[in-house]
């Protein structure tokens, strides 16, 4: 990967629509597949779960087709983003609070992995059925990768709203002994 970051712009109308579609889609449909997964409803189920399994498909295709700095791109996780941007964060630098957490890239391709795979198994256990119990496992995973994702969101969204002086009174026991007053 890397080192060079491509310039930040901000996402068009387009791009944030079709982001907005692909987290609404993906939502509904996985929502519905979780909740038809019986024997009453299987059609629901089946059809949700096609849905879920084509909108990832069109997002990873989109991905990859979408240049450097677009939203669209796929998220480019980075082991070394994270430690950088967790050092700044832990050391109170109040611009780690406000920019784009790389954990996001992490969560993204975590996300687009799991529910594509418990997708892919639900399409390969209409042919082979003794891959139900596989899919049936990993569609229940997805539900708790989604909910830690539901989580980082809110905290990401969180850690932008502390005031820095608490910000700062929280970080300082990590300062060094020569800058350790706290104002």
């Amino acid at each position: 990967m890397s080192a060079c970051k491509p310039i930040a712009r901000k996402p068009s109308r387009a791009e944030m629509t079709a982001l907005l579609a692909f987290h609404a889609i993906v939502s509904g449909a996985f929502i519905v597949s979780y909740l038809t997964g019986d024997e009453d409803t299987y059609g629901m189920h089946v059809f949700s779960g096609y849905a879920v399994l084509g909108v990832i498909g069109l997002r990873v295709a989109a991905g990859v087709l979408a240049p450097a700095g677009s939203p669209l791109r796929l998220p480019r996780p980075s082991l070394t983003a994270v430690a950088g941007w967790l050092r700044r964060l832990f050391t109170g630098d109040a611009k780690a609070r406000a920019e784009r957490s790389p954990l996001t890239a992490w969560m993204s391709a975590a996300l687009l992995i799991g529910v594509g795979i418990a997708a892919a198994t639900g399409a390969l256990a209409d042919f082979f059925v003794k891959v139900e119990h596989l899919h049936k496992e990993i569609g229940e995973a997805s539900l708790f990768l989604i909910l830690a994702h539901i989580a980082l969101v809110f905290a990401l969204h969180g850690l932008k709203r502390i005031p820095s002086d608490i910000a700062s009174r929280c970080t300082a026991w990590l300062s060094t002994i020569s800058n350790r007053v706290i104002p």
